[in-house]
């Protein structure tokens, strides 16, 4: 009867998992790959990249009304506002149950933390903000340089899709978070680090201002040539990361004349 038990309370336990897997997480997610125009032999088939497809997706009333996500006020005391999400996803090369991160073209190849170990670091952040995964294990980003390597969660739960709490002092300035991936394995076959991503939160930053700090300048400007005239911009990447401020599909003179607009501008939460 014991021996029965076990074996009902695993079956159990694997159809959980299965069904939580397959479930879409309605919370949005950046999802992590590789060979981001998903065709054989280009010069991206090894390098990183996330998809935006749901980034801001749960901004406001509508989806995408917003280019940040409001932080709401908590009862904790300390980083009283927060908000659970982006988290974190792998496109999946087999499990078709998986919904929209099944996409073998993008999917990373072999096993995590084995074949590849994608590491995600903050390279930028805002004063009075954080990240803390509270699942096991738990960790918090609260400074440049700060990392968590997801291949590890990934080989550790079976499953890649986790979940993040970002938490800041207030509700009102602008904040962002901006990160990078990298595979740490040294291996001749490793992956190609990813382009920074960002996250805002509270209020949308000045247009032109690409790097996010508060100032449209010519660190802004270098990060609007890295886009410049190629007609990729969709909300896989976030409008290029929005150096297409009009979102029409193109970064060129029109979005070049809003970044000139606010050249040398302070956003308000520098003033």
């Amino acid at each position: 009867m014991r021996t029965l038990i076990r074996i009902q309370l695993a079956a159990t336990l694997a159809l959980a998992a299965s069904t939580t897997t397959w479930a879409e997480c309605p919370l949005d997610h950046f999802i992590i790959g590789c060979n981001r125009d998903g065709i054989e032999g280009t010069a991206d088939d090894r390098t990183l990249f996330v998809d935006c497809s749901h980034k801001y997706r749960d901004s406001g009333p509508t989806e995408y009304v917003n280019w940040f996500y409001p932080l709401n006020q908590s009862i904790f005391p300390s980083y009283s506002y927060r908000i659970g999400e982006p988290g974190f996803d792998t496109f999946q090369n087999t499990n078709t149950h998986t919904g929209r991160t099944h996409d073998p073209n993008r999917a990373l190849d072999g096993a995590p933390d084995i074949d590849y170990s994608i590491v995600v670091e903050c390279v930028a952040i805002s004063p009075g903000l954080r990240a803390v995964h509270k699942e096991y294990p738990q960790f918090t980003l609260d400074a440049v340089g700060d990392c968590f390597n997801h291949s590890y969660i990934y080989s550790l739960r079976g499953g890649g899709h986790i979940h993040m709490s970002y938490q800041a002092t207030d509700g009102e300035t602008l904040h962002w978070m901006t990160f990078r991936l990298y595979d740490e394995l040294d291996d001749p076959n490793s992956y190609e680090p990813s382009q920074p991503f960002t996250v805002v939160f509270n209020t949308a930053p000045l247009a032109g201002d690409l790097v996010v700090d508060g100032i449209v300048n010519i660190e802004d400007l270098v990060r609007m040539a890295d886009s410049w005239l190629v007609a990729d911009s969709a909300r896989q990447n976030d409008y290029c990361e929005r150096a297409d401020a009009n979102r029409d599909g193109v970064v060129n003179m029109l979005d070049f004349s809003l970044l000139a607009s606010n050249w040398l501008t302070l956003g308000e939460e520098c003033i």
